[in-house]
């Protein structure tokens, strides 16, 4: 493609050359920092001055995952290729109340807000990470950042995910970019943050093979004639937004050593966001649909989704200049936020005519604390309250408390234990609908949410149990309609997380094990894991090395959720059970100075004519291929 090929001199151009690493002082202290170092945070100064910084990945083990749906400790049910609709294998729990507009099937793709990166640099530098496989797939990421005046620093991040497939209409194509900016006075008394974002998902919609039997007993060895459910379906996804944080420190005290306590400071924020879903099919009498609503135009499906959000956000917190590790003694927070929406609906059905077109409010107020007791004992709470308006009366808490065996700096890893409860009333989206072929009108009672958590967690590895009652459940039923159960959901589970370095072996992954109690409104995999084994080798000390590696990825048979293109939602479906196959990857990793440069072969395991790769009904993962991509890191 014309348009990596340009986006790639420019990531070089932007360059211009790479140096070796240097040795800086932090600009607010005289410590001796690594310039080649990158860390980040997410949106708020509030996030970087109490320490929740993260530290941008380089590292040899994880450079081969390169698909947003494939992260290293992660594991997504998909469709036949990259760039398509994916579910968590875990039971989604709510993050959010009030109105949503978020599209939960593609939000790996989409970026938000809430996912832009603020990186904290010490020069500037571009990260380019580049993945060519069959087909012509490819994936570009180009992340640059650099100080442009005193304190001023902007980020750009262009990304490109072009995945078709071997399969009949399976082609997804997908683009965002992000740009922001912070800055702040010399003082540090004030400070303005500022971001933009666009997302372009263009994906064409097969519905799955018609008849499993032709892929699985291979009866159709050749899987471009192989037929599908759908032949003139796609659907066209836009979100876009932007928006600015500041925050003014009330009292001009102690600027030198930042240390005593002041009256806090004040941060205000204002944000918008339109999202667009358009859904086509040229054909929407096709048999795929048969057995829900009937069809309403028979010659052509548009279905039109549009959405503006507007949202103002004050708050104060108790922080003055003071900056921490996440270890602040104490920490509070409160305020208000006002929330705006507009949803509207298009199709040819109604002659041009809009329905749905209905403005949602709410007032909202937030609060938090952290308090951190003997340098061992940390404990968080934060929750949202909708005061008034759209969803009034709904909220969500969370609480944490994490206890050092040891001291906060000096420890032999923690205890944690979560819990977070929230009351949920339906969205809009599960309320009332009203399409080509889909057309509900719910009144469905509040949920509620209950979720403990008890964990130990060291930096290599964590492991924990987590207990799940959910009261009045919503999901889609196998009508792809939203459905509420009446009685109390329970789902119990134990998971771990490992990412371990022993001498030259480095070992990452996830493992869980869940069970429901009602297999009729929720089903899940009995067990879902994921492992990396890489062995190093040193090539020439301090400048290059090798890893070969092998990847597993495995889950139990279970009847998993079918997805339904025309609703961009997945749902329960009770006639295929799939799974109990090991996808099985192997990746050859190659570090030179900054560069991770990588050759896979993936799903091995195809070889054997064993065809049972599926992760979603009737959606045949891919074939076995070579794959060829680079991960590297350039500074001015």
């Amino acid at each position: 493609m014309k348009i990596l090929k340009v986006i790639l001199i420019i990531g070089v151009f932007l360059c211009r050359f790479s140096v070796g690493a240097t040795t800086l002082f932090h600009p607010n202290d005289s410590t001796r920092v690594d310039s080649t170092l990158v860390k980040y945070f997410y949106y708020s100064f509030d996030n970087q001055h109490l320490g929740d910084i993260k530290v941008l990945d380089t590292t040899v083990l994880s450079a081969s995952f390169y698909d947003p749906t494939n992260p290293t400790f992660e594991y997504y049910q998909e469709l036949s290729n990259s760039g398509h609709a994916h579910k968590n294998f875990d039971l989604s729990f709510p993050t959010k109340i009030g109105f949503n507009s978020d599209l939960v099937s593609y939000d790996k793709f989409i970026i938000t807000k809430n996912k832009i990166t603020y990186p904290i640099i010490y020069q500037p530098f571009t990260e380019i990470s580049y993945m060519m496989g069959s087909k012509k797939e490819q994936h570009l990421n180009v992340l640059f950042c650099r100080e442009f005046a005193p304190r001023l620093f902007i980020a750009l991040n262009f990304n490109i995910d072009f995945a078709p497939s071997v399969y009949q209409r399976s082609y997804a194509q997908n683009l965002y970019f992000a740009g922001n900016f912070r800055w702040n006075t010399k003082n540090e008394r004030y400070g303005l943050n500022g971001y933009y974002f666009t997302n372009k998902i263009n994906v064409f919609e097969n519905g799955g093979i018609t008849d499993d039997s032709f892929f699985v007993d291979l009866i159709e060895e050749d899987k471009t004639v192989i037929p599908v459910n759908l032949m003139g379906a796609d659907n066209l996804i836009k979100v876009s937004g932007f928006g600015i944080n500041n925050y003014f420190i009330l009292r001009d005290s102690d600027i030198k050593t930042k240390k005593k306590i002041g009256l806090g400071r004040i941060n205000y924020s204002f944000d918008y966001q339109r999202n667009r879903y358009v859904y086509n099919d040229s054909d929407p009498t096709s048999s795929f649909y048969s057995g829900f609503d009937q069809v309403l135009n028979a010659d052509e499906t548009f279905d039109s989704l549009t959405f503006y959000t507007i949202k103002n956000e004050i708050n104060w917190n108790s922080l003055s200049y003071g900056r921490y590790d996440n270890d602040i003694p104490f920490y509070l927070t409160f305020g208000f936020e006002h929330d705006y929406s507009h949803h509207n609906g298009y199709t040819e059905i109604l002659s041009g005519e809009q329905f749905g077109s209905v403005d949602y409010q709410n007032i909202r107020t937030k609060a938090g604390i952290t308090v951190n007791l003997f340098k061992s004992t940390r404990i968080t709470g934060k929750g949202e309250l909708i005061l008034g308006g759209y969803h009034e009366g709904d909220f969500i808490l969370n609480g944490q408390w994490k206890q050092f065996l040891g001291t906060y700096k000096k420890n032999i890893g923690a205890l944690v234990f979560d819990v977070n409860l929230s009351r949920k009333t339906a969205d809009w989206f599960e309320e009332t609908y009203y399409s080509n072929n889909f057309r509900w009108d719910n009144d469905f009672s509040p949920a509620t949410y209950l979720r403990f958590i008890g964990s130990y967690e060291t930096p290599w590895f964590s492991i924990g149990l987590r207990q799940t009652a959910i009261d009045h459940y919503i999901y889609f039923g196998t009508n792809a309609k939203p459905v509420q159960h009446s009685g109390t959901l329970y789902i119990t589970s134990a998971f771990a997380k490992f990412d371990i370095t022993l001498n030259h072996i480095e070992i990452g992954g996830i493992a869980s094990v869940q069970i429901a109690d009602n297999e009729n409104v929720v089903q899940l995999p009995f067990f879902y894991g994921k492992i990396k084994l890489g062995w190093n080798i040193n090539l020439v000390r301090g400048v290059s090395m090798m890893q070969p590696a092998f990847v597993i990825n495995y889950f139990t048979e279970y009847y998993a959720d079918a997805y339904m293109p025309a609703l961009r939602t997945f749902y329960l479906q009770k006639d295929v059970k799939i799974g109990n196959y090991p996808f099985l990857d192997f990746f050859v990793t190659f570090k030179i100075k900054r560069a991770n440069i990588f050759i896979g072969y993936t799903n091995i395991y195809s070889l054997t004519k064993v065809n049972r790769y599926f992760t979603t009904p009737h959606y045949p993962m891919r074939d076995s291929r070579f794959i060829l991509g680079v991960k590297w890191r350039l500074y001015k």
